[in-house]
């Protein structure tokens, strides 16, 4: 008699999988009626499309964030981006390590995956690492955010502060400030340095925090050149993001410089936080400063190809 084959998911049919489930779970969520702001209704295509956007993490929306859910959906929307941020694989291992659970090889070998990692040793310090430098990094962010929006908003100031801050150090790019988004904010120095900086930190990877944290580390007291003695991956990752980065923003203040519609009327320093913001938003952050339809050709092009 032949023998019957088990099926067995491997790791990454399990973490695309555990993606799916928390989509349809956080749209389920959604569409609930508690989810919804007073006076609106949301059908359930438009409740899934915005628990993707945010698990995902891509920014795109059919309904206002700040105007069409409710305090509830907010939060939902907000552990979304979270946990997509983060990646629902480490937020499981999380989870685990809280409860003294101890870490098998099968959830090494995800989380291997899940960061591409070339190694299955300090995965459980790995894990408290990217979880606790996450928060950490957030945290400050939401209170630096809090010295702008807490006098303008009220209290309401500390959950826009928080929201915003896990929403750009996710790349989520989605806000609860209102339908103008960032672009009240364009020559506040504080908000466009945060964001940007939540971004890139964000955007960059844990592996490279690490890899950073470790060549810091060991250099202490010590004559080394810091940027040599990182991996190939984190040389790679800086480099390359500082130099698109700066040339972005470099062409973008070129190519807006005398524009009207976006930052002829500025002083030269705002115009140069514009074009900075505007180059670092498009590391798939999402962020605005300055509506996109009013850009000129030349940087929407370039915006495209930063994008890629």
């Amino acid at each position: 008699m032949r023998r019957k084959k088990h099926f067995r998911l491997s790791t990454t049919h399990i973490i695309l999988l555990s993606f799916i489930a928390v989509i349809f779970l956080g749209g389920f969520l959604l569409w609930l009626p508690i989810s919804h702001a007073n006076g609106v209704s949301i059908s359930f295509t438009d409740a899934l499309f915005t628990a993707t956007t945010a698990t995902c993490v891509t920014g795109l929306v059919t309904v206002p964030t700040a105007t069409a859910w409710s305090y509830f959906g907010q939060a939902v929307i907000l552990v979304l981006i979270q946990v997509g941020g983060l990646g629902v694989i480490t937020v499981m291992s999380g989870i685990m390590l809280l409860m003294n659970k101890r870490m098998g090889l099968g959830g090494r070998l995800l989380l291997q995956d899940a960061f591409n990692l070339n190694t299955l040793s300090g995965m459980v310090k790995f894990v408290r690492h990217v979880i606790l430098g996450t928060f950490t990094v957030e945290g400050i962010g939401a209170v630096l955010y809090m010295t702008v929006f807490i006098p303008q908003f009220g209290w309401k100031g500390i959950w826009i502060s928080v929201f915003n801050s896990v929403s750009a150090f996710c790349n989520a790019g989605m806000d609860v400030i209102g339908e103008n988004s960032l672009c009240d904010y364009i020559s506040n120095p504080l908000v466009n340095a945060v964001t940007c900086a939540l971004i890139i930190m964000g955007g960059i990877g844990y592996v490279v925090w690490l890899d950073v944290a470790r060549v810091v580390r060991n250099g202490k007291g010590k004559r080394r050149r810091l940027f040599h003695d990182l991996t190939l991956h984190s040389k790679l990752a800086i480099s390359v993001s500082a130099f698109l980065i700066f040339a972005g923003a470099a062409l973008i203040l070129f190519f807006e410089y005398d524009n009207p519609l976006t930052m002829k009327e500025l002083s030269l320093f705002d115009k140069i936080q514009l074009a900075f913001f505007q180059s670092v938003t498009t590391r798939t952050a999402g962020y605005i400063t300055v509506p996109q339809q009013y850009l000129t050709t030349a940087s929407t092009a370039l915006c495209l190809l930063l994008m890629l």
